[in-house]
């Protein structure tokens, strides 16, 4: 697990967003830290819990074009 250290007016969803690149692990990190679950704005120090988590790859399909 790797910690972040807020900064004062970080939000929860935007550090997620910059430490995974997608929101989708937003309820596990909210499981990790259980004391942010109903909060928006972190105080400047907080310590964020970062679980390791994997992300799976959604598949693009094949776009065709009709002419």
């Amino acid at each position: 697990m790797r910690v972040y250290t807020a900064q004062n007016g970080d939000r929860l969803d935007q550090i997620v967003f910059k430490e995974y690149g997608s929101l989708k692990v937003f309820e596990k990190v909210v499981e990790a830290n259980p004391g942010l679950k109903n909060r928006t704005i972190l105080q400047d120090g907080e310590v964020i819990n970062l679980p390791v988590v994997t992300i799976e790859k959604t598949k693009i399909k094949e776009v065709k074009t009709l002419w």
